[in-house]
């Protein structure tokens, strides 16, 4: 196996090589004008590449859960090969609370702002306010 400064150096390639990824889909879904669905196809690319799942049973080695399940189900042949499918379902339902919050968060805020709009102004009349 990798000995710890490899593997540093190797998780910071691939975080490296994510923001990249990132950066481009975060671009590419700029245009779409429902947030909403922009939202959610960000969290889509970003909840499987930064969801790491172990490497062997049991074992202290963690690599991207992605590659563990691809890596398992093509040349795997004993074992389990969907042992990486849990950590990506945690990663999914994490990525669906945030989206949710998000909703919630931007739901409240347009309330907010309905309510400001529609709430009457006091009108000046022209008289000096009492001392």
């Amino acid at each position: 196996m990798l000995d710890s400064m490899e593997y540093a150096a190797t998780w910071g390639a691939y975080l490296l090589a994510v923001l990249g990824v990132l950066l481009f889909w975060w671009r590419v879904t700029l245009f779409i004008p429902w947030v909403t669905i922009r939202n959610a196809l960000r969290l889509i690319v970003v909840a499987p590449l930064l969801v790491p799942a172990p490497v062997t049973d049991g074992g202290l080695d963690w690599a991207p859960a992605l590659f563990v399940l691809l890596f398992d189900i093509t040349l795997q042949e004993e074992g389990n090969p969907l042992r990486a499918v849990p950590f990506l379902s945690y990663g999914a339902v994490v990525a669906l609370l945030l989206f949710l919050a998000d909703m919630g968060y931007r739901f409240w805020r347009s309330k907010r702002e309905q309510n400001r709009k529609t709430q009457p102004v006091a009108e000046d009349d022209g008289t000096p306010d009492p001392v």
